[in-house]
């Protein structure tokens, strides 16, 4: 059979035309226009699937049961003034040296954990080797001189039930220095228990604390005492509450709301979660444009998020431009902690959240934290017929009542157009419309071709 016969025979539109001597010339200027238009639409079909595979879907669901948000009070930045002269009548003195010499420069200390304080390198120099002479390290020394979460919070409530806050809440170096946290993990003290640098597993249910109840009545109630400090310096002296999914790791550092004395703060806790189909977590990552949690990329943290991503790659930079680490960072095995000399390099180091330099994509399944703050003032108000405030001194506390605003909760799930099976049937589906091709013209190509490639070879 000759190559004209093959092609009379051939499995698509159009191609009994094109063998045909008498009308071949009439078919091939418009065939060529369907093969250009079919190929437009090729092209444009696979860009428009490369380029934005996905939808959102807007959906609510009402949850019987939430788990409870994570919980971090910030204490001040600025020391007690009587636990400052507390811990230096403890200390050995190297000889000429005493209390007096380092009690105006001892609040620079917090300049190990803490950003925002501003420091001068020598006196921090001078701290640094006071506690080399004693022994002391930085964090030891700065948990010494921080309120304490028992002091901090004076009485606490969940739901109905009063409970002992020190059981309830834990001291812990977070992003932001040492905070008191509720409901939340630190990854940096897990790998300490673990030892070398182990990753922590993920948390289970049953570690989670959770509620049935929803509005400003339920929740977590806290006291808050506001009278240690005098408010000399207002970028120091004042402290903060801020909230965060279910066992959210504290290391990385978050906004919160400004505790004021004398009132009571009602925060509204509430999440938009983004959900993806199936289908989607099939997709390709540079097609999904977002990493899942399980996928195990992070280094140290056991679940992917863009924050515990951007953490990392802060460590990272750190350890390359400094050679150490900031006291507030991870502690893996062999790392160092940064002196004073080198603090102003960490500094430098440090990336922002909308960086694109550390290739931090978003978490594809992942709770968004909204927040709504209202303030009232206690000596405004008819005290309450509540327990909770007896004894309570409303010009040196501040009460916070935690709650989930409701049971209903927006949903954003993200689904695909098609699949690649859907591709390419829609591929086929714009052959076929313009050709009527299907797989067996593929192979009637093929034999055309074959056949094509022969003819010289026959005539030799």
């Amino acid at each position: 059979m000759n190559f004209l016969k093959l092609l009379y025979h051939a499995q698509f539109h159009g191609a009994n035309r094109l063998a045909d001597r008498t009308s071949r010339w009439y078919f091939i200027p418009p065939m060529l226009m369907l093969l250009l238009s079919s190929i437009m639409l090729v092209i444009f079909t696979v860009n428009r699937y490369l380029s934005n595979p996905t939808y959102i879907v807007h959906m609510e669901k009402l949850i019987r049961t939430r788990s409870f948000p994570s919980v971090v009070l910030c204490p001040e930045i600025a020391f007690l003034e009587s636990k400052m002269d507390e811990f230096l009548s403890e200390l050995k003195y190297p000889t000429g040296m005493n209390a007096s010499d380092f009690r105006d420069i001892l609040p620079q200390l917090a300049a190990f954990y803490a950003p925002d304080m501003l420091y001068e390198l020598d006196d921090l120099m001078r701290l640094e080797e006071l506690l080399i002479y004693n022994d002391i390290n930085v964090e030891q020394a700065g948990l010494r001189l921080t309120s304490t979460c028992e002091e901090t919070i004076i009485r606490c409530r969940f739901g109905r039930k009063f409970l002992n806050c020190s059981e309830i809440f834990t001291m812990e170096m977070t992003g932001a220095g040492f905070c008191c946290v509720f409901n939340g993990r630190s990854l940096r003290r897990e790998m300490q228990e673990n030892g070398e640098g182990k990753k922590s597993k993920p948390v289970t249910n049953s570690t989670r604390w959770k509620t049935s109840h929803f509005g400003y009545s339920s929740g977590l109630m806290l006291a808050v005492n506001q009278s240690q400090l005098k408010p000399l310096n207002i970028d120091l002296y004042y402290k903060w509450i801020a909230l965060q999914t279910s066992q959210h790791f504290v290391d990385t550092a978050n906004n919160g709301s400004v505790l004021n004395p004398g009132c009571e703060q009602w925060i509204a806790y509430y999440t938009n979660s983004f959900n993806i189909g199936v289908e989607v977590k099939e997709l390709s990552t540079s097609l999904r444009k977002c990493y899942l949690s399980v996928d195990g990329l992070l280094e140290y943290f056991p679940i992917y998020n863009k924050r515990y991503c951007l953490l990392e790659c802060e460590m990272a930079n750190t350890m390359k431009a400094c050679k150490c680490l900031r006291t507030a960072h991870l502690q893996p095995p062999g790392a160092t902690q940064c002196r004073a000399a080198k603090l102003r390099c960490a500094t430098h180091a440090m990336v922002p959240y909308d960086t694109e330099l550390c290739n931090c994509l978003s978490t594809c399944e992942v709770e968004m934290v909204y927040t709504n703050v209202a303030s009232f003032d206690l000596n405004s108000m008819v005290k309450p017929l509540d327990s909770f405030y007896d004894d309570l001194d409303f010009d040196k506390v501040t009460i916070v009542r935690v709650f989930i605003e409701n049971r209903k909760q927006n949903v954003r799930q993200r689904t695909s157009y098609f699949s690649y099976m859907d591709l390419f049937s829609q591929l086929g589906g714009v052959f076929n419309v313009f050709f009527g091709c299907s797989i067996l013209t593929l192979l009637g190509f093929i034999q055309i071709g074959w056949r094509t490639m022969l003819v010289p070879f026959k005539k030799q």
